[in-house]
């Protein structure tokens, strides 16, 4: 299993991460807004099919240096997308409300592995080819993230990860 995200086809990554468990804490992780602002954005997580998924960015809570210049107006961000599928703890997917890429949609499923938990991220309708960047890039240090509040270790800076993560992905893709 490589760390990286794979783009699996033109509008689609994959990405997967072993982590520490139980599959019970992981999936907290990921619907507890106060649990999921330690590593990618708050917000509230309705349970059940046709419901709300909040995420309020506040990158400024995950980094110690500034936003790049690039992403200065996205520090502070609330994205509403709605709940697709809530399978606890196996499955979670709901819409990624963006502008640039209205029909995205993200998928998780979650394996129990021994002691630990094989998470598998899908993000489908991406858009163009900087967004495919961003967004590898992204999840890639979110989920980075995700291990390191698991473990318990220190989170490290986002920011600086992230936009040495932009220019690995450049490379991997081609672009």
């Amino acid at each position: 299993m490589t760390t990286y995200a794979e783009i699996t086809a033109e509008d689609e990554l994959v990405i997967e991460r072993l982590l520490p468990g139980p599959i019970e804490r992981v999936w907290d992780y990921l619907t507890d807004g106060d649990k999921r602002r330690d590593w990618l954005a708050g917000g509230r997580t309705d349970p059940s099919p046709g419901g709300a998924i909040v995420f309020e960015f506040d990158h400024s809570r995950l980094s110690d240096s500034p936003p790049p210049e690039k992403y200065a107006d996205q520090q502070v961000v609330t994205m509403t997308g709605e709940v697709l599928v809530y399978e606890p703890p196996h499955r979670l997917a709901f819409t990624w409300p963006e502008k640039d890429a209205p029909d995205a949609r993200v998928t998780i499923t979650l394996a129990a592995e021994g002691g630990k938990v094989r998470l598998r991220l899908v993000h489908s309708g991406l858009g163009g080819p900087d967004y495919r960047i961003g967004v590898s890039a992204g999840w890639h240090g979110h989920l980075d993230m995700l291990g390191n509040a698991l473990a318990g270790d220190p989170r490290g800076d986002f920011w600086v990860r992230h936009m040495a993560l932009e220019k690995t992905y450049k490379e991997r893709l081609g672009l």
